[in-house]
């Protein structure tokens, strides 16, 4: 019997789960609760989706630093997101990410530590706010040379 990704997945998460079940200090009946939200009574019937999503937020309440690391990161998405949208660009999540990595000089997106996070979030919201005070200007100063003619 082969077994495919997601069951290799399941697998790693269901020990994840439980590691982080313990590190937490979750007790029988923690675990039970938790169990009950997602109207299981088994963790090895959680889907690989529950299962990600339920080790996120132990992991979480594990390191408040990674919920903190994470709402910055999705900041820093919205602000150049909207800093794109501000020039007329239209951008996906790769090239979202990818420009943030390349503003702080790493690798990758995640590799971003959390006060360039910070600088990063703030540049693109100025920059945006930047760029549609010069829309605004611009419109403006248009619509004037257009009445003078």
């Amino acid at each position: 019997m082969t077994t495919t990704l997601m069951d290799q997945e399941q697998k790693r998460l269901l020990k994840k789960f439980h590691t982080l079940l313990a590190k937490a200090g979750v007790d029988a009946a923690g675990k039970e609760a938790i169990l009950s939200g997602y109207g299981v009574e088994s963790s090895k019937e959680l889907t690989t989706y529950e299962l990600l999503e339920v080790c996120n937020k132990l992991d979480k309440m594990i390191n408040p630093k990674v919920a903190e690391l994470d709402q910055w990161r999705k900041r820093v998405i919205a602000s150049i997101f909207n800093y794109f949208g501000a020039l007329g660009i239209r951008s996906d999540m790769n090239r979202v990410k990818g420009t943030a990595a390349r503003a702080a000089s790493v690798e990758t997106f995640n590799d971003i530590p959390l006060e360039q996070l910070r600088a990063v979030y703030s540049a693109f919201t100025k920059k945006a706010k930047t760029v549609e005070q010069v829309n605004v200007v611009t419109e403006e100063y248009i619509k004037d040379i257009k009445l003078l003619n």
